[in-house]
């Protein structure tokens, strides 16, 4: 039974979550006018809906590269293994039938049911991304509309809209340059396995623009989706009417950006000037500090969206 809950909570890449809260959290506290939403069956009720969605994909993805991943990482194969192929999909299909069937209740419950098309979007695309034949991870470019819309800014449109009908444009702006910003730094990551990806035929975004290509859009993906996000959350300031004494929660943001995309162009410029082999080895390094990049990044916005929160519910 612990070996069970060991691999269960392993393939759902609960390392992960530190980074994926802040998606649902940071749109909640951009909207929510008052503390009594973080009370209500609305919040517990969306969040939940959100981890059931997330974890339907890391299922799906660990199932469906149990192969490749037996080279790379043997632990997330060793868990598929133990609960059984069979095992992983009847976890991923009750992870779906529960978000489906929650996002109804709250469909009904709150008179909205445009949640309902946009949570069955996101079943879709996690399955897309994973399985074949349409496989959006090898498939060049389309890997990264689905970071971009899968991963960031389709769930914070989502959290978004449990509690107005919808977002309005300066909170759409910040989904949409957050998911950029982080889509950007999420290819570096991708990167790392270029030479892998490459010779097992799997045409991942960076197997379908190469090194240099690849690592010049993270650098213009970066670098103009931390610009969008700082511009979104500063028209958010006005908006809520929140007194300017409160904008020291955007420093720590603009530190991470600067840092971030400033490390990003960086990475371009070594892999720009190298041969393969040594490009190659750029990636590899610079990819160990993605997790840091992506973790720092959300948890500064959250920052950010708690200072526009408690400077408008003063």
């Amino acid at each position: 039974m612990w070996r069970f809950l060991v691999w269960s909570l392993r393939l759902r890449r609960v390392e992960y979550r530190i980074a994926e809260l802040p998606i649902y959290l940071i749109p909640v506290l951009l909207v929510v006018p008052d503390a009594s939403a973080f009370s209500g069956p609305v919040f517990w009720e969306g969040l939940v809906i959100f981890l059931f969605l997330f974890s339907f994909g890391d299922l799906l993805n660990c199932l469906a590269d149990r192969d490749l991943d037996s080279i790379y990482k043997p632990h997330l194969t060793e868990a598929v293994d133990g609960l059984s192929p069979r095992g992983v999909l009847l976890q991923a299909i009750l992870s779906a039938a529960a978000a489906l069937g929650l996002t109804l209740h709250l469909a009904w419950l709150l008179d909205r049911w445009l949640l309902v098309p946009l949570v069955a979007l996101g079943l879709f695309l996690a399955y897309a991304y994973s399985v074949e034949p349409i496989r959006l991870k090898a498939r060049g470019l389309w890997q990264l509309a689905f970071y971009w819309l899968g991963l960031f800014t389709g769930p914070m449109l989502f959290s978004a809209m449990l509690f107005e009908p919808w977002p309005s444009p300066a909170v759409t702006a910040v989904a949409v340059c957050y998911g950029l910003l982080q889509t950007g730094v999420i290819l570096v990551n991708t990167a790392e396995d270029f030479p892998e990806d490459r010779q097992m035929g799997v045409r991942t975004a960076i197997v379908a623009l190469g090194l240099r290509g690849g690592m010049l859009f993270a650098t213009l993906l970066t670098f103009f989706g931390g610009l969008g996000l700082i511009a979104a959350l500063v028209s958010l300031f006005r908006v809520r009417q929140v007194p300017w004494a409160w904008c020291w929660g955007l420093l720590p943001l603009l530190v991470c950006c600067v840092l971030v995309s400033l490390a990003v162009t960086r990475v371009w410029q070594n892999v720009r000037l190298a041969a393969e082999p040594a490009a190659i080895a750029t990636v590899k390094r610079s990819a160990r500090w993605v997790p840091l990049w992506i973790t720092s990044i959300a948890v500064a916005c959250l920052l950010v969206a708690a200072a526009v929160w408690l400077g408008s519910t003063r």
